[in-house]
């Protein structure tokens, strides 16, 4: 059993726009333990909402888990 809460490993987001790839994030590993709290901070547009749709499972990543 895994000691974290949650974990992501070589997670990526690209998007297409005009057919034309857009990278997010890239090669995003991390872990969060049990009572561990953390923020996600950054400028409009880094990519925080992705990441945390990600996580939560309401999108897929392009590469990772």
């Amino acid at each position: 059993m895994s000691e974290y809460v949650l974990e992501s490993r070589g997670l990526s987001k690209t998007f297409k726009d005009a057919g034309k790839p857009i990278e997010v994030f890239s090669e995003i590993n991390l872990s969060i333990a049990k009572g561990e709290r953390v923020a996600v901070i950054g400028r409009s547009g880094a990519g925080k909402s992705t990441l945390l749709h990600l996580l939560g499972g309401l999108d897929n990543a392009t590469q990772g888990e």
